[in-house]
């Protein structure tokens, strides 16, 4: 019994079980739809949306800016990381504009981008740019912590630079790496969906959140926001779940 409640997934139900009885006793004493609605009406207005294939169309549209950004952020935080990782001097040139990045609030980025970019750039151009610290920091951590003593082995050995790469630094750096890439994955969608409440593109989940906003419809817009919980949390999940399984493949293969 002892195990049976302290698993997992028996945590997980116990713990959305309490948040929804929290949400529930609390719509109940604000007794205010556009405050705070019920689980209840929020489920409605999600089924709703989910009928509606003008809805998937701004899902869709999300997604796909989405992809774009974390595809420019994995390959732009991995150059600078390596750069980092291979050059002291170029560490220290890149750590004030990384430290600004991460010290300046998302909203900042976005109002700014709207004066360089149409709509449905500013979501893409803020999620690169918020996103690209947690790669190039996590690749410039993974030659950092290289083992110096198989480096030294390998010179002993001769290896080529070809064959220090690949059997040396590569293990090294690849478990840093794909910890920042999917940590970067999830921070993605929190990032396009604000970037798109603010410049309103045509197609986005955060218009559909805006535009709930505007004419008071509360239900909508908390179901949209599950919808994005749902989507970067799963979608967050799946990914961390192939990245476990190709690294495990790929340990299996060089073992």
């Amino acid at each position: 019994m002892k195990d049976s409640i302290s698993s997992k997934p028996a945590a997980y139900c116990l713990s959305a079980g309490f948040l929804f009885a929290v949400w529930e006793a609390a719509a109940r004493a604000v007794n205010s739809p556009l405050i705070l609605p019920f689980p209840g009406e929020v489920f409605r207005a999600f089924l709703l949306m989910c009928r509606e294939a003008a809805f998937w169309q701004h899902v869709g549209a999300t997604f796909v800016r989405c992809i774009v950004s974390f595809a420019f952020s994995v390959v732009l935080g991995t150059i600078v990381g390596v750069l980092c990782g291979v050059s002291p001097f170029l560490k220290n040139f890149f750590s004030l504009p990384v430290e600004i990045i991460r010290a300046t609030p998302v909203v900042s980025f976005i109002l700014l981008a709207l004066f360089w970019f149409t709509s449905s750039q500013v979501p893409v151009f803020v999620s690169v740019l918020m996103t690209l610290p947690v790669v190039t920091t996590a690749t410039a951590q993974g030659f950092a912590k290289k083992d110096k003593n198989l480096e030294a082995m390998a010179r002993v050995y001769s290896f080529t630079k070809l064959q220090t790469f690949r059997w040396i630094t590569l293990p090294s750096v690849m478990p840093f790496f794909l910890s920042g890439a999917v940590s970067a994955f999830g921070l993605t969608w929190k990032v396009v969906a604000a970037g798109e409440v603010l410049s309103l593109p045509a197609k986005g989940v955060g218009t559909v959140m805006q535009t709930a906003q505007v004419h008071l419809e509360t239900a909508d817009v908390a179901a949209v926001t599950f919808v994005i919980v749902a989507l970067s949390f799963g979608l967050e999940k799946l990914f961390a779940f192939i990245v476990a399984k190709s690294t495990k493949r790929a340990g299996g293969e060089n073992a």
